[in-house]
């Protein structure tokens, strides 16, 4: 694992920018702790470096999979929702324990000249890329994402390490609930189910204009493993690239995830 400085946000910014990535996208709660009986509220924020620059509203034709895990249930959260409902998600609960949201959003098309193709993949730690012979790459890709929280008290749960079935897919080996700053963090990292070995995974925090960057390369069981120091929320990100076989208008795809936690609370 390799720890990197702490970054001011103006820096930080100006840096995703020079890269010409996409903007990220995280599930972000009003609290991971929501009160018994209380209102949960999730929002879907696009920006960089843990800094939102847009609060993204409710966009139904963009939504493949919305759901809540909560016990043994699953709840479709796209029922009763409406088009531009901003924040995503918000409603009373009636139940108590560990939930698991999990959202994917269908696919996006993009284009960018070679130069910020190749300062993208570097950003994110992509390897062994080779361009096609366009002077726009076209790009094709997911998202995937998933904010564990809870309901009541910490208690031990489940939901951290459940595999939901994504297409590109994060699971926790430990319970962030259980965790206190300087513990170790473990995550699993599967592609169409199987272990992405190889893969870079960015653990980040931000605690007012400074941001925590981890970076970890997962092993042949897509294992990466992060020490993380601070308590707060933590985003874990990964993209995985490929190239489009057989597309017509695209010549990658890529598959981003990322999941939302607390630890420390």
């Amino acid at each position: 694992m390799k720890r990197r400085r702490l970054v001011p946000a103006a820096a930080a910014l100006l840096f995703a920018a020079g890269a010409a990535a996409a903007h990220d996208y995280w599930l972000s709660p009003d609290q991971f702790e929501v009160e018994p009986g209380g209102k949960m509220t999730l929002h879907l924020l696009m920006g960089e470096a843990l800094v939102p620059q847009e609060e993204k509203g409710l966009v139904l034709t963009d939504i493949e999979r919305f759901e809540l895990y909560h016990g043994s249930s699953v709840d479709n959260l796209v029922e009763g929702t409406h088009e531009g409902d901003k924040p995503l998600w918000s409603r009373p609960v009636e139940f108590e324990g560990e939930f698991l949201t999990v959202l994917t959003l269908g696919k996006q098309d993009v284009e960018m000249s070679r130069e910020e193709f190749l300062e993208y993949v570097a950003h994110e730690g992509i390897t062994g890329v080779a361009l096609t012979a366009r002077s726009q790459q076209r790009e094709r890709y997911w998202r995937f994402l998933k904010l564990l929280g809870r309901v009541g008290p910490d208690e031990e749960g489940s939901l951290h390490h459940r595999f939901v079935g994504q297409q590109l897919e994060m699971v926790l080996i430990k319970n962030p609930v259980l965790e206190k700053p300087g513990d170790e963090q473990i995550v699993q990292v599967y592609f169409e189910t199987k272990p992405l070995a190889g893969q870079t995974v960015f653990a980040l925090h931000r605690n007012g204009d400074k941001l925590t960057e981890l970076r970890a390369t997962t092993d042949a069981r897509g294992v990466a493993r992060f020490r993380l120091e601070e308590a707060g929320a933590w985003v874990l990100r990964t993209v995985y690239l490929r190239p489009c076989k057989g597309c017509k208008d695209a010549d990658w795809e890529s598959f981003w995830a990322a999941y939302t936690f607390e630890i420390g609370a």
